[in-house]
């Protein structure tokens, strides 16, 4: 980040805005600066509802996220920070922006919980104000560093971290209890507990110990959470990778041959064959089966809901799906062959287990003009199949081929928009060139980052949910307008065993994101492909999950995004559906003691019990439109 970028310019980016879920730049509104020295409070700097009513409805969220810009001279991993943003948006979390010069006003407020995202260069004054502010009752959780607080972190010798794995020591914590991935993460630092109580310490590769992790620090009336690596800086790491120009050292025990001169998604991956992957049944071969870009982000959420029990407030969240459900899954079928028997086939078989996917089209050839008509009119996705692979004058990487393949798609199909893409044999190259494109293409969804050897199915690449990517090249980091929607294995039964499919499904609903398996029309006439298909759906049924096209889920977390919430009290707050949200689902955090009613719109709604990472919910479905009053007891 150049040191021209102007503070409110990158907060902007992080999404943190007056109260709203952390929504993407183009769907928020740009209100002007406010003077300087007029307040002390919070700023709104966007949101839909925060923009028409002032920044004074902006005021009383329980979250707030602090953060400043740095220059990437200075730490070269300080242009993720602001992807706090996307993660409290993505798990439904309603916060607020507080700028540093304006942390005085914390002291009005000693019920609240502060995120430092990254490890800010705060002032002396600015580190009194937050140390005074934890002693008389706040919630302080520190992300990547210990910001110059190391006495109300209750740690000593914080010392720069290059890589590692976060090993578990309190198994019963709230924030650390049940998490099963191998927690790598990049950058930030390790400490030695002072005062502070550890919860999980650091390994290096080599296996030794590197100092603790996270811990937790009672201040006076309050306390400090310390996530100490760089967990923003992780999670962006991990879904975006290394620039993809060779390919990936391969698998040291032979399960994942990637070095067969193909450039693809999974070249830029940076977590370990030995120590991110399990073995998986019934082959014993190795994958990416726990998520842990997902666990990454629940340490950040549980953080909060932890503080927020503690200090007894009922945390909203918005869910992450409509009807309450636990996850999502989603088919896709990428048309390799252009097979229209095989085609029909496979609409055959999706017919007959009754759900809707996502059918990805590869230049060139196609289908008869009537199967895609069949294919819309049934509810079915057209996306593109962009072809990097061919090597062709029109089948090579470059961004005038991926336009000409939308435009010849436009063409065949008969379609006014495309809306989402599959790359041919997940072809990647460069590091957020693609996305790019995309952009520019008018394509909000990409679902290309997967597999496509046995040994890297799974969570290779991030996790389960879907992700808007962070482009932290440029000089402001900003987020790009695309959804990316991971996958997790090609072709049961022909790529890998069909046991596979539970078991990423399982990893999936645990984490309440997206399973997304494709199958190929040129596959399902093989033996036992059209019954693994229909077992796993069945499954995803038996544990809640729908099925849902790429364009749906897209939809939704636009729409849900686009919710906005002002804060009137500690019990009450309005919401702002921008567009109307049908069957969204409210959480609030139960508190230890007896909660009281939820009245929404002046009525008393009825809640049901919920657990989300361990913590203890309510949950009421409605449907949201306009503005929204909530009272909680």
């Amino acid at each position: 980040m150049s040191s021209s970028t102007t503070r409110r310019a990158f907060l902007r980016t992080a999404a943190a805005a007056s109260g709203c879920l952390a929504i993407p730049e183009w769907l928020a509104a740009q209100p002007a600066d406010q003077p300087a020295g007029s307040s002390t409070e919070p700023r709104a700097t966007g949101g839909p509802a925060v923009a028409d009513a002032g920044p004074a409805t902006a005021l009383n969220s329980p979250v707030l996220v602090v953060t400043q810009a740095v220059s990437r001279d200075v730490n070269p991993r300080s242009g993720a920070w602001c992807y706090l943003g996307e993660v409290l948006g993505r798990a439904g979390v309603f916060f607020e922006e507080l700028p540093p010069d304006r942390l005085p006003w914390l002291l009005r407020r000693p019920q609240a919980i502060v995120l430092l995202a990254g490890d800010v260069p705060l002032t002396a004054d600015q580190r009194q104000i937050l140390a005074t502010w934890v002693g008389n009752g706040g919630s302080l959780v520190g992300i990547g560093g210990t910001s110059g607080l190391d006495e109300v972190f209750g740690v000593t010798d914080a010392r720069r971290l290059a890589e590692g794995w976060i090993k578990v020591t309190a198994q019963d914590h709230p924030l650390t209890a049940g998490l099963r991935s191998s927690l790598h993460v990049f950058g930030g630092c390790t400490v030695k507990p002072g005062s502070a109580t550890p919860l999980a310490g650091l390994e290096s590769g080599l296996g030794a110990s590197k100092g603790s992790a996270i811990l937790e620090h009672r201040v006076g009336a309050g306390r400090a959470i310390l996530l100490a690596p760089d967990l923003l800086f992780s999670i962006v790491h991990i879904q975006q990778g290394l620039p993809v120009f060779q390919d990936v050292r391969v698998a040291p025990d032979g399960t994942a041959a990637t070095n067969e001169g193909i450039l693809k998604a999974e070249d830029g991956m940076v977590l370990d064959w030995t120590r991110d992957r399990t073995p998986m049944e019934p082959d014993k071969v190795p994958v990416f089966l726990e998520p842990i870009a997902d666990e990454l982000r629940e340490l950040i959420l549980r953080s909060v809901f932890h503080a927020a029990r503690e200090q007894g407030i009922r945390l909203p969240l918005l869910w992450s799906w409509p009807r309450g459900l636990p996850a999502v899954g989603h088919i896709s079928h990428d048309s390799d062959g252009n097979d229209p028997v095989k085609a029909a086939a496979l609409l055959e078989v999706m017919n007959r287990c009754q759900i809707k996917s996502t059918w990805c089209m590869l230049y060139p050839g196609g289908y008869p003009r009537e199967f895609y008509r069949t294919l819309q009119e049934q509810g079915y996705e057209v996306a593109l199949h962009y072809d990097a692979l061919g090597g062709g004058p029109q089948t090579s990487w470059s961004k005038d081929n991926f336009l000409f393949q939308r435009q010849w798609l436009l063409q065949e199909a008969g379609l006014k928009q495309v809306h989402s893409n599959k790359s041919h044999y997940t072809r990647w190259e460069g590091r957020l060139d693609f996305w790019r494109w995309c952009e520019e293409a008018g394509l909000h969804s990409d679902q290309t980052r997967g597999p496509s050897k046995q040994g890297t199915i799974g969570f290779a690449l991030g996790g389960s949910q879907p992700y808007f990517p962070l482009d932290d090249e440029a000089d402001t980091p900003r987020m790009f307008k695309v959804l990316e929607v991971n996958l997790q294995t090609q072709d049961l039964v022909v790529v890998c065993p069909a046991e596979y499919g539970r078991q990423l499904l399982d990893s999936a609903l645990r984490h309440h994101g997206v399973a997304h398996f494709l199958f190929h029309p040129a596959h399902i006439q093989k033996p036992k492909v059209a019954d693994a298909l229909c077992g796993l759906v069945d499954y995803g049924r038996t544990q809640g999950l729908e099925w849902w096209t790429n364009e749906q889920i897209y939809q939704w977390e636009i729409s849900r995004r686009s919710v906005a919430a002002t804060f009137d009290s500690g019990s009450a707050f309005t919401l702002n559906a921008a567009n109307p949200l049908r069957e969204a689902t409210l959480l609030f955090l139960a508190p230890a003691a007896k909660s009281g009613a939820v009245r929404i719109a002046n009525q008393a709604a009825a809640t049901r019990p919920w657990q989300l990472y361990g913590f203890d919910f309510e949950a009421v479905t409605l449907d949201l439109a306009g503005q929204v009053p909530v009272q909680i007891g």
